[in-house]
């Protein structure tokens, strides 16, 4: 960890020659060279100066990941926060000094979406009028599978069971956005997406400019969400989609991605739909990778996969397709991932993995080393307002992992309709 305070205006670095910040200006704007090229940078603020700086005494004010060597950022300085500083650790390292630079550059974990259900139940629609615009945590949740935020930070939940796509704006507050709350199948012309009915939406991809698209997989339709309401569908597979689930739709909507059942399949408007793969027995969900890779979870297998764009091949990539629980510490490949189900990629590499029976939020560093973040049990909701990594049982069978774009990781609990959030905001200085 290097690290420079800014009093006043004058730099004083620990390592001036490899790490640097220029003063803070009355704006909090911050800029800074030299950091890690695959790291975290945190700009924490203090009072006053009276004798010795206590270390508890830094407030973080908010993390960044560093991509590279050159980085911006902003502090909020107040009179009572007028002297700065900027943490940095490099999380590249497949190391244990690596790792534990990640875990404590995250903090809190908490409760951003449901209040509970019965988890025994399925095909029960929890939804009730009266939590439209209240508090997202008062909203019963209905078996929800898939969270992904915007660039403005609402949170979109499909609402599997209450045939919806549910938005909890940053102010906490829920609202539904699309679907009517009953099961149907509304008309695929443009219409406000308050008036379009669904039958079991299980996937979701949102833009970042809020622009929304829905697996309705029991009408077997990829239905878009515009900005301004309006939902039209882009396609009807003639084949069901079963229990589909993972989805992925291009900025230009000429090529889409998507998951059902046994199959993942692919569509283009010109060559419709095509499954590219079918030796699947129950997908979860999938990612992208920077290079193209699509990298998909086999839920039923215990097993992660890459799948080839071209003839739609597939390798294994981790999981030796048993129902144990993960060895912290070793690698992922001959590791048990027991119904794996969520992957997200994250800015520092590697993958968080989710799964349902083994109840275990995963992180696979950039050696293949699996790493468990938390540990849950069956039906057990637990550790709002803890560390995330401070150990026992806090969730039940997560669904699907996510990143917000602040750096936040979202975790669904579908049985007990939980949507939960682990801070990207570093307690320990």
């Amino acid at each position: 960890m290097a690290a420079v305070l800014t009093f006043g205006g004058m730099n004083f670095s620990l390592s001036a020659a490899v790490f640097q910040i220029k003063p803070a200006g009355f704006n909090g704007f911050l800029t800074w060279t030299n950091v890690f090229t695959n790291g975290i940078c945190t700009v924490e603020t203090v009072g006053p100066l009276h004798g010795t700086i206590r270390s508890n005494a830094w407030l973080c004010q908010q993390s960044y990941f560093a991509t590279n060597p050159m980085g911006a950022g902003t502090a909020s300085i107040t009179a009572t926060q007028r002297f700065v500083r900027l943490l940095a650790v490099d999380v590249a390292a497949a190391t244990p000094v690596g790792f534990n630079n990640l875990v404590h550059s995250y903090g809190l974990l908490h409760t951003v979406g449901g209040s509970g259900n019965d988890p025994g139940t399925d095909n029960i629609n929890y939804w009730q009028s009266s939590f439209e615009g209240g508090f997202a945590t008062n909203a019963a949740l209905s078996r929800p599978h898939f969270a992904m935020t915007d660039a403005a930070g609402n949170i979109f939940i499909v609402d599997k069971n209450s045939f919806s796509v549910l938005k909890v704006t940053p102010d906490g507050l829920i609202h539904t956005v699309a679907g009517t709350h009953a099961s149907g199948n509304g008309p695929d012309t443009a219409k406000a997406a308050l008036a379009v009915a669904m039958n079991q939406p299980n996937g979701l991809w949102v833009r970042n400019d809020g622009t929304l698209y829905v697996l309705d997989t029991g009408n077997s339709k990829v239905r878009r969400v515009d900005t301004n309401g309006m939902m039209t569908t882009l396609f009807t597979d003639s084949k069901s989609m079963g229990n589909g689930r993972g989805l992925w739709v291009r900025n230009d909507e000429q090529l889409i991605y998507y998951c059902a059942g046994t199959d993942f399949r692919q569509w283009t408007p010109t060559g419709g739909s095509i499954t590219l793969n079918k030796k699947f027995i129950d997908l979860g969900c999938f990612v992208l990778t920077a290079a193209g890779t699509i990298v998909v979870t086999d839920r039923g297998d215990n097993t992660v996969w890459t799948v080839n764009t071209n003839g739609g091949s597939r390798t294994l990539l981790y999981g030796n397709g048993s129902t144990n629980l993960v060895m912290d510490g070793t690698m992922a490949v001959t590791n048990s991932l027991y119904g794996v189900r969520g992957i997200w990629i994250p800015p520092f590499g590697g993958y968080l993995l989710a799964t349902d029976y083994g109840e275990q939020l995963l992180y696979v560093d950039t050696a293949g080393i699996i790493h468990v973040l938390m540990n849950g049990l069956l039906d057990t909701h637990a550790g709002d307002g803890q560390w995330f990594y401070s150990g026992g049982f806090k969730m039940g069978q997560p669904r699907s992992v996510s990143m917000d774009n602040a750096g936040d990781i979202l975790l669904v609990e579908n049985d007990l309709g939980y949507v939960r959030k682990v801070d990207f905001h570093r307690l320990f200085p």
